[in-house]
């Protein structure tokens, strides 16, 4: 970014005002001069509802069932005091990371008390739990149902476990949820994850996508943890790989961009696992590198703590040897969302745990 459009982004910054638009200029103008700290407030938050799932993704540590962390579910009292301390600076939430965030059976109550403080709030589900009416109640910004194919083989090729029945369903269900309330702020998107064995079903994907009337239909992108995943799950057509075609073919795994001692997330956002523990991002699924406990601590004694200040030192100096950028693309500079204010009022849909489905620990 060049000098003239960096003063274009202050100014519009600085005029238009969007949550964390102060956060986000110190935060970024630390990361360029390479400082560690001391750092106002991240402006994106992680929060994981649970990481406990019905399926059986063979990609996911979830799925696979070698987690190091111990599942469990977020607790409605810990993320409304963490909601109340970090509203002010917090421009978007995301809540979900490594389990299905609806099975927690408080997550329509956290989503709308995240909204009532005027939080971009977006998550990510594979639809089997999804319930319209809450998801309407809530007043999310964005839910992306991402699914594994078009047929039911396909999908359960790679949502193990998973219904895509169920998961239609539901999501057909929100769409005429939806439109009875043309003032809600509830953006629906659907994502196919392209894996080798359902590719050929992307066009008829986005044409399903297109005729059923939901925002988005993207096609995303798949993710291999080794060379046995990568081999049994990347698509043929290399346009959907992030992945180095040279290095792949000599038997190495590796991002087509490798980050070169820079990420500006790790100066603007954090991720909150269900206990509390941050980590840096979403590539530490199994939480190796915890920089402390947000519910027992606070997010700024964590965020600006020795451990997190150690940490972003080695992303300036040594990232090539931080183990989880290994396979990190970089996701450049973080977009500031403005503010959407719930639009209506909605009494709370009542629900069973029939409708919500269980988790198994």
């Amino acid at each position: 970014m060049g000098l003239i459009q960096k003063i274009k982004t202050v100014s519009s910054l600085a005029s238009s005002r969007p949550k964390g638009w102060q956060s986000f200029i110190w935060n970024t103008t630390m990361a360029r001069m390479q400082r560690v700290g001391p750092l106002l407030p991240p402006l994106y938050i992680t929060i994981e509802p649970t990481n406990a799932c019905n399926a059986k993704c063979p990609v996911c540590e979830t799925g696979k069932g070698d987690m190091l962390r111990q599942k469990g579910m977020l607790d409605f009292d810990n993320f409304k005091r963490f909601i109340d301390q970090t509203a002010a600076g917090m421009n978007t939430l995301m809540f979900y990371f490594m389990g299905e965030p609806y099975l927690n059976r408080n997550f329509y109550d956290m989503v709308r008390y995240a909204r009532q403080k005027n939080i971009y709030v977006d998550t990510c589900t594979n639809g089997d739990f999804v319930d319209a009416k809450g998801v309407i109640y809530s007043d999310i910004n964005k839910i992306s149902f991402q699914l594994g194919g078009m047929t039911e083989e396909t999908h359960q090729r790679y949502r193990v476990g998973s219904s895509l029945k169920k998961a239609r369903e539901n999501l057909y269900e929100l769409i005429e949820e939806r439109a009875k309330h043309p003032e809600s702020n509830v953006q629906i998107e659907v994502g196919l994850i392209v894996m080798r064995h359902n590719e050929h079903e992307i066009e008829a994907f986005l044409k399903w996508g297109k005729e059923i009337g939901v925002d988005v239909a993207n096609v995303i992108d798949p993710c291999a943890r080794n060379m046995l995943e990568a081999h049994a799950y990347l698509p043929k057509d290399k346009k959907y790989w992030f992945y180095d075609e040279e290095a792949f073919k000599q038997g190495s795994l590796r991002p087509k961009h490798i980050p070169d001692n820079e990420c500006a997330w790790i100066w603007n956002s954090i991720v909150i696992n269900w206990n509390g523990d941050a980590v840096p991002c979403c590539r530490d699924p199994n939480g190796l590198h915890v920089f402390g406990n947000v519910f027992e601590d606070g997010l700024m004694r964590v965020f600006n703590g020795k451990k997190a200040r150690e940490f972003r030192r080695q992303i300036l100096t040594d990232q090539r040897n931080v183990d989880i950028c290994n396979l990190c693309s970089s996701y450049g500079v973080p977009e500031l969302t403005k503010e959407q204010p719930m639009a209506f009022e909605i009494k709370r849909h009542s629900f069973n745990s029939e409708e919500l489905g269980s988790a198994d620990f």
